[in-house]
């Protein structure tokens, strides 16, 4: 989801990636690659009674060095592909690194999710937790208060009746924000775009051809509307994002690729087509998902359809 040949999204960049980029954060050295798929696996086979099909699923944490972070469920077929794109990824050129790290599947939930950074910057935390100030909903209302100092990165769901076969859907969300202060964002590159928040959808099954260095299918997993976006300023405001799931050229991948590109369109078209979780994704600078912070605190509100 964001490009700095680090996964976070950038518009425009110097490093000769054309498009938005997807960038998170500093770069950082993870553990090998190996080991965590050996412990993925073993994950997988200890808490499934079954053989693993299309049907039982392990939910696992991508981090690269970029600073981006996902969470993602898998079934056996998909994370055995996502391991080895993570492996071109490391014993590449790029100076581009990941990891994959199982997770407790409670981690993800069907409600509306708030992502924070942790302290480290390298890495998604959800809020579950009631202590850790939660979104709440209300019919069709989601509502989360920002952390002054923590940079929040992502609200999302994988809720069923919001996901799945969303290619010919209008996404649209009205949002508002209310005493937050001034907004600022982690790591935002030499860009000076200002904090902001736009659409984001993931898809797994949508591993295809791509633009870019390899494993270039890994990047069009992950999809940014762009360039509808609401800006972040003021210590109140409002605005409506709207979006076609049907209009490649209003989506970008995390290699900036727009999905109007002919090398990513069928990528795009199956990734609409198998939406796994779908939200908002807050950035600024170079970046799409680098997260963002306030000087207050304040609320943040989304009714989305």
């Amino acid at each position: 989801m964001d490009m700095k040949q680090d996964r976070s999204i950038r518009t425009g960049s110097s490093s000769g990636i054309s498009g938005n980029s997807i960038r998170l954060g500093p770069r950082r050295v993870w553990g090998a690659l190996v080991l965590t798929l050996v412990m993925s696996l073993a994950f997988i086979a200890t808490t499934s009674a079954r053989a693993l099909d299309d049907t039982s699923f392990a939910l696992v944490r991508l981090s690269c060095n970029d600073g981006h972070s996902v969470i993602i469920s898998v079934d056996l077929t998909t994370l055995t592909n996502l391991a080895a794109d993570v492996q071109a990824i490391n014993s590449g050129i790029t100076g581009l690194s990941c990891t994959l790290d199982t997770l407790d599947p409670s981690t993800e939930t069907a409600d509306w999710t708030v992502y924070d950074y942790n302290p480290s910057g390298q890495a998604l935390a959800p809020r579950n937790s009631p202590n850790s100030m939660p979104a709440t909903t209300t019919g069709t209302t989601t509502t989360f208060q920002f952390k002054a100092g923590i940079y929040t990165a992502l609200l999302t769901t994988n809720d069923k009746a919001l996901t799945g076969d969303l290619s010919t859907k209008t996404l649209s969300d009205t949002i508002s924000w209310s005493g937050t202060g001034s907004f600022s964002y982690r790591d935002g590159g030499s860009c000076g775009s200002p904090a902001n928040v736009r659409f984001h959808f993931r898809s797994p099954s949508a591993s295809g051809s791509s633009v870019g260095t390899p494993p270039a299918g890994f990047y069009t997993q992950f999809w940014w509307s762009n360039p509808d976006n609401v800006v972040l300023i003021g210590s109140s405001g409002s605005g409506l994002l709207a979006a076609h799931m049907s209009n490649p050229a209003e989506w970008s991948d995390w290699n900036g690729q727009s999905g109007a590109n002919p090398a990513v369109t069928a990528s795009f078209i199956k990734a609409t087509q198998n939406v796994q979780a779908i939200g908002l994704s807050f950035g600024g600078g170079c970046f799409f998902e680098n997260g963002v912070t306030t000087t207050n605190g304040g609320s943040f509100s989304s009714t989305f359809s």
